[in-house]
């Protein structure tokens, strides 16, 4: 639950225990009208109870009033997140097919026998409905794309693609160059410049 919600509610229980307590005055004096001796007692006690029952009524209102907006956020926000997440099951989706389908191409590459672009569209609609069942796991997000991808091509009887290589982190204040090969006439550097002679001494 977020802050905002929890004071929210917290507004709402003060407002509410005030306006529990002005009713059970207003009961008191609800009472004691009814048992007054004269007209003049009768009377002092008939405007405390009016102002009493107008503040339990502004109470209740205000109370209604917060309730209803503290509930219209909490669905606002509960629908924000369903959109976002739909349009990250959406992207990742997205993702994972043109990876699996780039395989397809790899592994059954098109031509114009009828009977082979047939067969390939089936397995794209095969695809297509593994991946309907998939994104309406819950945990579906929580999966790496290249898990999900490895699954999908051992289920199609594909060797999966290997995961990108994994990019080195320069140390701090330094920034990265391309490794170069020793071997032979050295290549010119990143900078354009020619390496430095070799010391002799």
């Amino acid at each position: 639950m977020f802050e905002t919600d929890a004071a929210a509610e917290r507004r709402e229980q003060i407002l509410g225990d005030v306006a529990e307590g002005l009713r059970a005055v207003f009961k008191e004096a609800q009472r004691r009208t009814l048992e007054a001796e004269d007209n003049d007692e009768f009377g002092r006690l008939s405007g405390t109870l009016c102002k009493l029952a107008r503040g339990v009524r502004q109470c209740t209102l205000l109370h209604a009033k917060l309730q209803r907006e503290r509930l219209a956020d909490e669905a606002d926000s509960a629908q924000s997140e369903q959109l976002t997440r739909v349009a990250d099951v959406q992207d990742r989706r997205a993702a994972i097919t043109r990876k699996v389908t780039r395989r397809f191409n790899e592994v059954w590459p098109d031509d114009d026998d009828l009977d082979e672009n047939e067969v390939f569209n089936e397995r794209l609609e095969r695809l297509d409905a593994r991946l309907d069942d998939l994104c309406e796991a819950e945990g579906f997000l929580d999966l790496h794309p290249d898990v999900v991808i490895a699954r999908l091509c051992e289920e199609f009887g594909l060797t999966p693609p290997a995961p990108p290589a994994p990019l080195v982190p320069a140390k701090a204040g330094i920034q990265a160059e391309p490794i170069l090969c020793t071997t032979g006439p050295q290549a010119p550097r990143a900078n354009g410049h020619d390496p430095a002679p070799p010391d002799s001494s």
